[in-house]
């Protein structure tokens, strides 16, 4: 059968179109069809859904099964109303990212295509890989130029979504045109035959949740919560709180919630449901709907937020079942249910492996499964067990695991990071003019500008040293004159002249100046037409610098110079910014969103703001589920510590979308306190969840920090507004007077100038009734619209130069001139050195040991960055107690693993090593680390819990955090993380966290994968049971487990006598005997690895889609299941040969002797390899060398190749002085419609920072 038919309908009604651009698939699909739609359904129970997911998967070109824990990356031109993974099935497996900017931009917008180069090029700061690129059909000339060369160079994929109401773009139909049409479709039907299946299901937290029905669970439960859907996922019921009358029995109990839910079915004419209680289960069932959520509560005492001293009560989740596979028509409270895959492919299923801390069920008619826990709690949050399916072949399928987990693991976040410069144009200096002076010429002002045009008499005059500004001198003739030579000298305060240069003007002196037109922008080359400019090089601007201005050698002097026709403009420091901004979708699955971008508004930012360098840090989007602090409300529940969206009646948290954005805010002050540093600023960008209420709020910010939506211009607001000291324009100072100089509507009368795009920006607003754009810093958001397709609303002069003023009691990070030679401040603050401002002498003063204390009394240098742009964790946690001093239930911890800064070396509590033992450091850290020797433990001592970084000394097993006291005694538990994905936690479950346990937990399969086994000595385990013979424990007894999890290898070490390194490692030379799947251990070794050498045309660099098939007749492999992994070689500049597993997810099938290989390679900036190397085992404890497969690149005959056109990237290039910009009139399809704004009323803050609020339009 042709594949191709699944389609055809769609393909026949000119809804659907499939093709080849180069490397790369194409399909353009309506946007109103069928296949868009059924993105909204569960593939696995629609059929519309499951083509839509088939299409997909084709798009993709990688194996794909609904409900697996993989997800695949698109990334979306498209605005949220037209294109929005929000609105996706979870099943369906996608995720979107998008942007909030103009969607439509007209042809030659470079920002249009600044967006994605960084996030889709091999030499892009971004590391997430996207598979698929979704464009408009009007995307404009130069995204298209972007996206052809990405589909070329990488062989990613592409889908054009095309709006019957929008005209298709010239660039889009050429690129249309261009498509060659696909072949019949080869669809991934037998994906579980080569391919494993993982699928992680997350259970509420323990705090919330039990897993079995008990006694106790029956005697607390006062009230039950249920949320019912139809199958249409429309909510038809939604039930909070509702008190349980009779609870002597679990029949009562289901009685009792049978009548409640009845009632309000029946009054909405719907079908009624039965609950019954057996085999100590409560069974809901229903007909033609799906039950969401079945909650038990209890009220429980809760410190006050306000009051240590106080408890408010608080109806709390005592249970809380869900249902992860959507099973239709009923609900199993007291275990958790799930479906396997369904497929025309599989005969059937098979328990492979049972679960550890439970009992597993498998109906082989449905191919549901049930699993019931031995106990009410998991021990380590976590359990897994494995099926494998059944194929018609007669083979079996690879395994599938399932992993239910009460906690989340680390999660991989690496920001992109770019630093942006202002660096000094390209100036065509012009010749020398030889007329003489003309007797009737006119100086009219000398001006000066860098983020604003300003005359040298402006008290808000401030320049930025090290940044070149554009000199503008103005001058007229009534006769129109022809034009004299003008010049422009630059002398430092001892008159050492540092330059000078020519100024280009008119011919003739103009006989009158016309003003600015009234429009936003207004391009610097056309206004510049009838004035005389030059720019004056970055290094000549330095504070105390003298210019003069002269006309055919001689000085001009006006009242803004001295006798002389000297003037010395006002020159302050030149501050570098590093900025991070966090990227949160908020209990929505499918979709993230930037504002403007991830990195490239970085570039528009430097530009508008008085700084010199700006460095940004984005983190990929995620979506996360936090517990929140009530921000404000009119009842008696603003004392309670915390709320949760998920399991709160709505009707009772109805403000909880301004409590998202406190989080937001909260979660960027948690930023500031683990980094601690007064040269770094973050931003945490939220999508909040919807809300029948809503909110006004739409952020908070502090100085250094804030949290809002995602916005740009809210952004702008409150990290480069508040975050850098201002107040809103229309806030009161002590004196009743307003603190901003202007009307708190306005400017003032200096124009802003953008240095990078060369036009000058008005402030004018013809949508406004005010005629004129409201000022970024007003109290109330309102929109502005620009011309020139910008981000961000340039502040008044006279911010910036408060801008300025704050600066100079800030620190800057610089990093040594010499890389790993900290010679500037003699290694005093690790890595690069700190400064700070001295305003009396005007210049940059190096913080030392010896200076430090004169400027900060209280916080440590230790306490700084120390190292930057180092792999670590940021641990944080949301965290208070009841009024039984038990943790609050919605307590969380959140651990990131990423790249960021690391405090000095903590003070390690049993070595003594690392930064002296801090008086009034309270908490103690015990962390436990898989490293290539085993397990590493270490106790250090830390400041705060709420959040803190530390190493990446590999994968993060778990960690506890104690009390501590002067004598560096451990007191009371505050908390305790175990990692769900960590084997060891699962190996060592019944160890008390110090010492061996008698009984070890091991699996014969882990991650959907075989794990195999080996021991230093014969006899130590007993491997069925896991028993450990301590008799045989030696110094040097060990374990070695390896596994291959899609296609990468993965191996850890267990010391038996010292399991969790709190003194020594594993000595992994030992020779190591197998025990477990010993059908496939080979009885005779090799030694020596057979290899292929094998040429690939396809260049390998990141991001790069590969796909090779290689005859592997020659390697004789005997028949049997193979375990294939990858290895990435690369070469530094030392020649050093280095090995690596890959980040992203191989994939391997043979058929006849073909292996087919498949994969990304990793999307790691300017990453290029040596070659890819396919390691082939059968058994990885056997001592046979693998067979080896080296994919090498083809150097010898290059041609054909594409190379990667780094321009994309280019974003620091010096523009061109006076150069045209072009400025549409509407370059967006924003709405026409004036906008209205909305004022804030006093809102309660924590006292000790000073926050503001926003207000929607």
């Amino acid at each position: 059968m042709d594949n191709l038919k699944i389609f055809a309908d769609e393909i026949q009604q000119d809804n659907l179109q499939l093709g080849w651009y180069k490397k790369g698939r194409v399909a353009i699909i309506r946007q109103d069809t069928t296949l868009i739609n059924a993105l909204k359904d569960n593939p696995e129970l629609s059929a519309d859904g499951e083509k839509a997911f088939k299409l997909f998967s084709w798009l993709s070109n990688k194996p794909r099964l609904a409900g697996e824990n993989k997800k695949t990356y698109l990334l979306s031109a498209l605005d949220t109303e037209h294109f929005s993974g929000f609105s996706f099935h979870p099943k369906q497996n996608l995720f979107v990212e998008s942007f909030n900017s103009p969607h439509e931009w007209i042809d030659g917008e470079t920002r249009a295509q600044a967006q994605l180069a960084d996030l889709l090029l091999p030499s892009g700061q971004w590391h997430r890989h996207y598979n698929i690129v979704v464009l408009p059909e009007n995307a404009n000339d130069k995204q298209v130029e972007l996206v052809r060369h990405w589909l070329e160079l990488t062989g990613g994929s592409l889908l054009i979504v095309k709006n019957k109401h929008k005209k298709l773009s010239a660039s889009t139909q050429q690129l249309i045109d261009e498509i060659n049409p696909v072949e019949p479709i080869e669809q991934a039907s037998r994906t579980l035959e080569n391919h494993s299946f993982q699928q992680i299901i997350t259970l509420p937290t323990q705090a919330i949740n039990s897993l079995k029905l008990t006694d106790e669970l029956r005697k607390n439960s006062q009230y039950f919560s249920i949320s019912i859907e139809n199958m249409k996922y429309n909510k038809v019921l939604s039930l909070h709180n509702i008190p349980i009358t009779k609870t002597s029995s679990w029949q009562q109990i289901a009685h009792s919630v049978e009548t409640d839910v009845n009632k309000i079915m029946a009054v909405n004419q719907l079908p009624a449901v039965k609950i019954r209680y057996e085999k100590n289960t409560l069974k809901l069932v229903g007909k033609n709907i799906i039950f969401r959520q079945f909650q038990l509560k209890q009220t429980k005492q809760a410190i006050s937020r306000h009051d240590a001293q106080e408890s408010v009560p608080q109806i709390l989740p005592i249970l809380v079942a869900e249902n992860p596979d959507e099973l239709p028509n009923q609900l199993v409270v007291g275990a958790i249910t799930g479906k396997l895959p369904n497929s025309p492919h599989i005969k059937g299923y098979k328990i492979l492996e049972q679960p550890k801390f439970g009992q597993l069920t498998l109906n082989n008619t449905t191919n549901e499964w049930q699993y019931i826990a031995n106990n009410a709690k998991f021990k380590t949050h976590s359990d897994q067990f494995d099926f494998i399916a059944m194929l018609p072949n007669g083979q079996q399928s690879q395994p599938l695991s399932i992993q239910l987990q009460t906690t989340n693991a680390p999660q991989l976040r690496i920001p992109g990071k770019r630093t942006y410069s202002t660096p000094d144009p390209v100036y065509h200096e012009p010749q020398r003019r030889y007329n003489p002076t003309p007797s009737d010429m006119q100086i009219h002002h000398i001006q000066l500008a860098q983020t604003h045009l300003q005359n040298m008499t402006d008290k808000h005059m401030s320049l930025t040293a090290n940044r070149w500004a554009l000199l503008n001198v103005e001058i007229t003739s009534e006769t129109a004159a022809k034009s004299p030579n003008i010049e422009a000298i630059v002398s430092n305060k001892e008159r050492k002249i540092l330059g000078r240069v020519r100024l280009t003007g008119p011919d003739h002196l103009p006989q009158k100046l016309t003003a600015l037109p009234q429009k936003m922008n207004v391009s610097a080359q056309n206004w510049h037409q009838q004035r005389f400019t030059a720019p004056l090089k970055g290094e000549w601007i330095q504070p105390d610098i003298n210019l003069v201005i002269t006309v055919n050698g001689k000085p001009i002097i006006t009242e803004e110079t001295n006798q002389y026709g000297l003037f010395s403009p006002n020159v302050t420091l030149d501050s570098h910014l590093i900025v991070q901004v966090d990227n949160h979708s908020l209990y929505q699955q499918g979709h993230g969103v930037y504002s403007s971008s991830p990195l490239s508004w970085g570039k528009e930012a430097v530009t508008v703001l008085p700084i010199g360098q700006l460095t940004v840090h984005s983190l990929p989007a995620t979506v996360s589920h936090p517990s929140l602090t009530p921000l404000r409300t009119d009842t008696n529940s603003n004392t309670i510590p915390f709320i949760h969206p998920h399991y709160d009646n709505p009707e009772e948290i109805d403000y909880h979308p301004s409590a998202q954005i406190f989080w937001a805010y909260n979660n960027s002050h948690k930023y500031q306190t683990a980094n601690n540093a007064d040269s770094d600023y973050q931003y945490t960008a939220i999508e909040t969840l919807p809300s029948n209420v809503g909110t006004a709020l739409l952020g908070l910010g502090s100085p250094n920090n804030g949290g809002g939506v995602h916005e740009p211009n809210v952004m702008f607001h409150e990290i480069f507004g508040h975050g850098l000291g201002l107040p809103h324009t229309n806030k009161l100072g002590d004196d009743d007077k307003l603190v901003y100089p202007y009307d708190p509507h306005s400017h003032g009368k200096n124009p802003a100038y953008n240095q990078s795009r060369q036009y000058y920006v008005t402030y004018h607003d013809l949508h406004s009734h005010l005629k004129q754009a409201m000022p970024t810093m007003f109290s109330s958001f309102v929109p502005f619209r620009s011309g020139a397709c910008d981000a961000f609303l340039p502040h008044a002069d006279a911010y910036n130069q408060k801008i300025h003023q704050f600066l100079s009691k800030r620190i800057r990070w610089q990093s040594n001139k010499t890389k790993g030679e900290d010679t500037e401040d003699g290694g005093f603050a690790g890595d690069g050195f700190y400064q700070r401002w001295d305003q009396i002498n005007k210049q940059w003063v190096t913080l030392t040991q010896q200076n430090y204390s004169k400027y900060y009394h209280l916080t440590q240098i230790e306490q700084f960055p120390h190292q930057r742009d180092v792999a670590i964790y940021w641990i944080q946690h949301q965290f208070t107690k009841m009024a039984d001093n038990t943790p609050h239930p919605y307590s969380t911890i959140t651990v990131d693993r990423t790249i960021g800064s690391l405090p000095a070396d903590y003070h390690n509590l049993k070595t003594g090593v690392g930064r002296p033992f801090d008086i009034n450091g309270d908490y103690a850290l015990t962390v436990t680390y898989a490293t290539p020797n085993g397990l590493s433990t270490e106790v250090l001592q830390i400041r705060h819990t709420e959040s803190f970084n530390i190493a990446d000394k590999g994968e993060l097993v778990q960690f506890t955090v104690h009390e501590l006291n002067y004598k560096k005694e451990l007191g009371q538990l505050i908390s305790h993380y175990n990692n769900p994905d960590s084997l060891a936690c699962r190996v060592l479950t019944n160890s008390d966290g110090y010492l061996l346990p008698n009984q070890l937990i091991l699996d014969n399969y882990w991650q959907g994968a075989p794990i195999y086994w080996a021991a230093t000595e014969e006899g130590l385990i007993d491997f069925s049971t896991g028993k450990v013979n301590l008799d045989k424990i030696t110094s040097k007894s060990a374990l070695c487990a390896k596994w291959v999890e899609k296609g990468r290898l993965h191996q850890q070490y267990f010391s038996l006598s010292d399991p969790f390194g709190q003194d020594s490692q594993v000595d992994t030379s030992l020779n190591f005997i197998a025990l477990n799947h010993l059908d496939t251990h080979a009885r005779h070794y090799s030694a020596i690895p057979d290899v292929i050498y094998y040429t690939v045309e396809q260049p390998l660099v990141a991001d790069v889609n590969f796909e090779q098939t290689v005859d592997i007749t020659h390697l004789n492999l005997p028949d049997g299941q193979y375990s294939f992994w990858v290895t990435l070689r690369t070469s530094d500049d030392q020649k050093q040969i280095q090995e690596s597993i890959p980040i992203e997810e191989w994939y391997f099938s043979v058929q006849q002797n073909q292996l087919t290989i498949k994969g990304t390679i990793d999307s790691t900036p300017e990453l290029k390899l040596d070659g890819i190397i396919i390691h082939i085992d059968q058994h990885l404890q056997d001592h046979t060398v693998p067979k080896l497969i080296w994919l090498q690149q083809n150097t010898q005959n290059p041609t054909g190749q594409l190379a990667e056109n780094t321009k994309f990237l280019d974003y620091n290039q010096p523009v061109i002085f006076n150069s045209g910009v072009m400025l549409p009139e509407l370059i967006s399809s924003m709405s026409e419609e004036e906008p209205s704004s909305l004022y804030s009323s006093v809102l309660s803050i924590p006292p000790q920072k000073q926050a503001d609020i926003l207000l929607s339009a």
